[in-house]
């Protein structure tokens, strides 16, 4: 018997992946060895976070695995899970429904570790969670599932299975998203818009890493232009139904902070608006890292754009004291300016960790 032929996959019993040359796996770009490679990478992954002593290095090796695992079992769920259920129909669904369970706790494991402070008392241990039903997951693939697969599959099947796994995994989401189903055909319709928005996602976190002032600055600004944008929207409604007319009081003050002649002007309104509502957004950002957060910092936050509305509108002289104000008129402010801070809020407590 040559060497070639005694290489050969064994058909009457199942060897493990690991047990298995690269000839058996199928050879390189077969499912088998793509999937046997990317196991490879994530424990390689796991193995670093236990050898990095850093808090914020090892959150960096979290994201990094957690991206990776997300990406691969995407892959299996589109393309592999479906092969393995069409050559088993009988029994099939029995193991990769097991498999997709786990996927499901992943999924929820990252969800919760992706806004999770590295240096926080329950991190470790979360990550050893994630960590042990990777490798539980791992194992039911490589001794169960994938030589199952190479029982009722040739080589070729094989090779075509790995470049349709490998297209799923580079075109996937790359964040968890707990809710999304895991069959087919509404994970790869959901995908569409997922994979877009995730490496949006991705790039605000490469200019703006977690953890970092660049990343509060970046969150307190989108949170504040975000809430400002609410608060425009209840301006509007309000003024459809009282028949207010809109204030030139944001561009009065602008002008008058750079010295210039005070004018009505609406785009000088809008930068004013947006500028400023963006610029208090960012110590809205700080509270909610400092572990100022939700319904108890509702109407702090609220009190403090007041202030400084108040104190930048009568320090430069365009403006009235509140109590020289009708009593209409202070309430639409105060409750305009409780859905700007409301809005900002939820966005900076669901962006940044608590510290």
């Amino acid at each position: 018997m040559s060497e070639d032929e005694n290489d050969r996959p064994r058909k009457s019993w199942l060897v493990p992946v690991p047990d298995q040359s690269e000839r058996q796996r199928g050879g390189p770009g077969s499912i088998v060895d793509r999937q046997s490679a990317d196991h490879r990478a994530l424990d390689e992954l796991m193995r670093a976070y236990d050898d990095e002593p850093d808090p914020d290095a090892r959150g960096r090796i979290v994201a990094e695995l957690g991206e990776r695992a997300l990406r691969h079992a995407f892959a299996e769920e589109v393309v592999l899970f479906p092969a393995y259920r069409k050559h088993f129909p009988d029994a099939g669904d029995e193991l990769t429904a097991h498999i997709e369970g786990d996927h499901q706790q992943v999924n929820d494991l990252l969800h919760a570790l992706q806004r999770a402070d590295p240096r926080a008392p329950g991190y470790d241990a979360q990550v050893r969670e994630a960590f042990a039903v990777i490798r539980h997951d791992a194992h039911d693939e490589e001794d169960d599932l994938l030589p199952r697969l190479q029982q009722v599959a040739d080589d070729a099947e094989l090779q075509a299975i790995g470049a349709a796994w490998e297209a799923a995994r580079t075109a996937s989401p790359t964040r968890p998203h707990p809710k999304v189903s895991r069959r087919p055909p509404w994970n790869a319709l959901a995908a569409l818009g997922l994979a877009a928005s995730d490496r949006v996602k991705d790039a605000v976190d490469a200019v703006a890493p977690v953890g970092t002032g660049r990343r509060t600055v970046v969150v307190g600004l989108l949170a504040g232009a975000l809430g400002a944008a609410a608060m425009t929207a209840t301006e509007k409604a309000e003024q459809a139904v009282t028949g207010r007319t809109g204030s030139f009081m944001p561009a009065h003050t602008l002008q008058a902070l750079l010295g210039r002649d005070v004018h009505d002007s609406t785009p000088v309104v809008w930068v004013m608006h947006y500028g400023q509502g963006a610029a208090v957004g960012v110590l809205r950002a700080v509270m909610a890292q400092r572990g100022l957060r939700g319904a108890a910092a509702w109407p702090v936050f609220t009190g403090v754009r007041l202030a400084v509305d108040q104190t930048l509108e009568n320090g430069t002289g365009v403006g009235a004291p509140p109590w020289t104000w009708s009593r209409p008129d202070l309430v639409v402010d105060v409750v305009h300016k409780a859905v700007y801070a409301l809005v900002t809020g939820l966005v900076a407590d669901r962006s940044l960790p608590r510290r």
